[in-house]
């Protein structure tokens, strides 16, 4: 698996990307869950240029986008950020979401010089709040009825790690994360 940054991805990757977003599997996880037009594509990917407070990489399996994976709100002073990830949802549920956070808190906390990921998942999304608490983050907070999705409001809960926290647990998961790899 590889991680290109998506601002050096081709016009064609780009443009699937929009496509991976554009699922409704992935669209009912996310704050905004409309389509998004070309147009709205095309701002946010001019917006990710020369951005300090925001990388966004396109996850690549076997020569296709699979994903996205993005550091949010840098704030180089304090060296913290937020994190998400979406996935192709024929990919869901296969180990890869594993590897990509692996990797993203490897990035992050090696490569962005962060000490503390934060993260923001809908309550709803247990089964991605579960995952983010096995590699070591821990629930900060909820935001109560924070969002409103399909015209009900509904609960964010609010994950944090630090760099020590992740150093701690990143041994035991290491060989994990090799296995799933390499199937």
């Amino acid at each position: 698996m590889q991680f290109l940054p998506l601002t050096e991805a081709s016009p064609d990757l780009q443009a699937h990307v929009r496509h991976l977003r554009n699922q409704q599997d992935v669209r009912k996880y996310m704050y905004t869950s409309h389509e998004i037009t070309e147009q709205e594509h095309a701002n946010w990917l001019a917006s990710l240029q020369a951005n300090p407070r925001q990388q966004v990489f396109v996850v690549i399996k076997d020569q296709q986008a699979a994903g996205v994976v993005s550091l949010n709100a840098i704030n180089a002073m304090h060296k913290t950020a937020d994190w998400a990830f979406y996935l192709d949802v024929r990919l869901q549920g296969k180990g890869l979401g594993s590897v990509v956070e692996f990797w993203m808190l490897d990035y992050a906390f090696k490569v962005a010089g962060l000490e503390k990921l934060n993260c923001e998942v809908l309550a709803m999304n247990s089964g991605v709040v579960k995952m983010h608490q096995k590699f070591g983050f821990e629930v900060e907070g909820v935001r109560r009825q924070n969002v409103v999705k399909d015209g009900v409001r509904v609960d964010v809960v609010l994950l944090g790690i630090t760099k020590a926290e992740w150093l701690h647990k990143r041994a035991a998961l290491a060989p994990v994360i090799e296995r799933i790899s390499a199937s």
